[in-house]
């Protein structure tokens, strides 16, 4: 329940029952640095990071992240990794709300890393991860650095049978626009709209389209 209340953003019934859930296992003997203890304050980083109250999200997620660091230590397991990539992406995502986004891509880029780390990793939790990279390597002017992982998430995509890469190649496209290959940028974002079109999906229609508008008045 308390997970749905997270994913449903309704945030302050989340924190209730992510602290009663913590509350009742440790009331059971587990102690601080119990997994379970460190994933339920994980989440109620999360849920103060959402809540927009970010001094108490970040030391929520520095905490987890040292737990988790030294839990790696003597539990290397996928389990692990898993956890550890959720915190720092979460962490790193903070940084980037906060405009403080070569931090944040550090932090995004060390959660990468872990998720390829994992063997039963979602494929899907890896294309948004690369995509979501390039955009913060985008606004950091690190251009090249994002066409490289815009075009990662789109074969990785196409390779996992992930139908939802409209807004990738429309991202691919708006790279290529700020590094002026301009043809590349047309094909991109052309084959952008296509998909939008195909799958009725107006918002990636109309992102392809101001796309080329944007190449056409370059031209």
């Amino acid at each position: 329940m308390a997970n749905l209340a997270l994913q449903r953003e309704e945030l302050d019934k989340a924190k209730q029952l992510f602290i009663a859930v913590t509350q009742r296992i440790m009331a059971d003997g587990a102690q601080e640095d119990d997994p379970r203890v460190i994933h339920l304050s994980v989440k109620l980083a999360r849920v103060s990071h959402l809540k927009k109250d970010y001094s108490t999200a970040q030391l929520g997620y520095d905490w987890c992240i040292e737990k988790l660091n030294r839990l790696l230590e003597t539990d290397p397991s996928d389990a692990t990794q898993k956890l550890l990539a959720m915190a720092e992406d979460w962490y790193g995502r903070l940084f980037v709300d906060l405009n403080k986004c070569e931090e944040g891509l550090k932090l995004m880029k060390s959660s990468l890393n872990r998720m390829r780390l994992v063997p039963d990793m979602d494929k899907e939790e890896i294309v948004y991860q690369l995509n979501d990279i390039g955009t913060v390597c985008d606004r950091l002017g690190l251009s090249d650095d994002s066409i490289k992982y815009f075009k990662e998430a789109i074969e990785l995509a196409k390779s996992a049978k992930i139908d939802d890469v409209g807004t990738m190649y429309v991202n691919l496209g708006r790279a290529y626009i700020n590094t002026q290959l301009l043809d590349a940028a047309r094909k991109s974002c052309g084959y952008a709209w296509k998909l939008g079109v195909m799958s009725k999906n107006q918002d990636v229609k109309q992102e392809a389209e101001l796309c080329i508008k944007q190449i056409n008045n370059l031209v």
